[in-house]
């Protein structure tokens, strides 16, 4: 044994998740795939982030940041649930600002599976709506989110 704790679950599950959207993403995207692009953080510290999946499109010049989070939503509190959707927006948009040219920026962010609750899947969408973030949900079809016709129904 390397004297290191096992790696907890829900962290191993969410790196299966990562590549998995990943590699669904690389065979399927138009386009330009970039998976893991490591970004500078314009900070002080010069941190460095890294895209999960950033998409370049030469003939659009359309170019599209994603975000996989692999958040259960069903085990937060509703402050956790503002809280954490709250954090992740800002994460995008860090990355959207580090790019030189913000226009034709595509941001989304992708879960594994929507909330229980229709109620607070509707507070989750509105959240990242406000911040003009497309929330995709990989446990739902296209055909599922056109019935819901969430932009419509606001």
């Amino acid at each position: 044994m390397n004297g290191k704790k096992p790696e907890p679950e829900r962290l191993r599950a969410g790196k299966v998740y990562h590549k998995k959207v990943q590699a669904d993403w690389k065979a399927n995207a138009e386009g330009d795939v970039h998976i893991e692009l490591t970004v500078t953080k314009r900070d002080t510290k010069k941190r460095r982030g890294r895209l999960d999946v950033f998409v370049t499109d030469a003939d659009s010049e359309v170019r599209a940041i994603v975000e996989i989070k692999n958040s259960d939503w069903d085990k937060m509190t509703p402050h956790a649930v503002r809280r954490n959707a709250k954090r992740q927006a800002r994460q995008i948009w860090k990355y959207i600002e580090l790019q030189e040219e913000l226009n034709g920026i595509c941001p989304g962010i992708v879960f594994p599976k929507r909330p229980s609750d229709p109620q607070r899947l509707e507070f989750i969408e509105r959240l990242f709506e406000e911040e003009g973030i497309p929330v995709v949900w990989d446990d739902e079809s296209t055909e599922e989110r056109k019935s819901r016709n969430i932009l419509c129904n606001r």
